[in-house]
């Protein structure tokens, strides 16, 4: 009986041995991560039409050219609008701010056929310097983000795909708020953005 009791006290103590080394390496990497994540990352994104600056003055330009779009499409006629990064980054810090959203300090920059954004992303109390490029799509019920590339902090991108789903649903939560009434297709050139809206 002792030496029964010996030996399985023992596999039982290296099965244990093992699970608790296993848990402190996976929370070793999950703290490396998050370190990785919150120190340094991408700069900015490049604007394509010069400065961008953000403010109510650029949020209100966009909310009324939306307005006048969502106006004439209402009243069944297509139209279309352009909107500057300038217009579209500062509805964009508004937007995100009025939803107490984990994103902040967005940038959108826009260039020919893709657009890339930055902004700080907030989890688990760290700031993560966000960077994104890819396209959006507004012919849907909710605009839907097609993200191409992700880079968050100094994180390496061979270790960023559990990282990227977290900020892609992050995103989509975001975008889930946002109703679209039309069909819109927009036309990134530098700097700018041109929504053509039907219907």
């Amino acid at each position: 009986m002792f030496i029964i009791r010996i030996f399985t006290g023992s596999i039982i103590g290296m099965i244990s041995g093992l699970i608790f080394g296993a848990f402190l390496l996976m929370l070793v990497f999950a703290g490396v991560l998050v370190a990785l994540a919150a120190t340094g990352g991408p700069g900015s994104c490049t604007p394509g039409g010069g400065p961008t600056t953000i403010d109510a003055a650029n949020a209100a330009g966009f909310r009324g050219k939306w307005a006048t779009l969502s106006a004439a499409l209402d009243g069944g006629a297509p139209t279309n609008a352009t909107f500057t990064e300038s217009e579209i980054s500062s509805r964009a810090n508004e937007y995100l701010k009025q939803k107490n959203a984990p994103l902040d300090n967005p940038r959108v920059c826009l260039h020919n056929g893709k657009g890339e954004a930055t902004a700080t992303f907030s989890f688990f109390g760290f700031d993560a310097k966000l960077k994104l490029a890819g396209t959006m799509q507004l012919s849907g019920k909710h605009p839907q983000a097609k993200i191409d590339s992700i880079e968050i902090g100094s994180i390496p991108s061979f270790l960023t795909s559990s990282a990227e789903r977290f900020v892609n649903r992050a995103i989509d939560d975001v975008l889930n708020d946002v109703n679209l009434d039309h069909k819109y297709a927009p036309t990134l050139t530098d700097g700018q953005a041109a929504i053509a809206g039907t219907p």
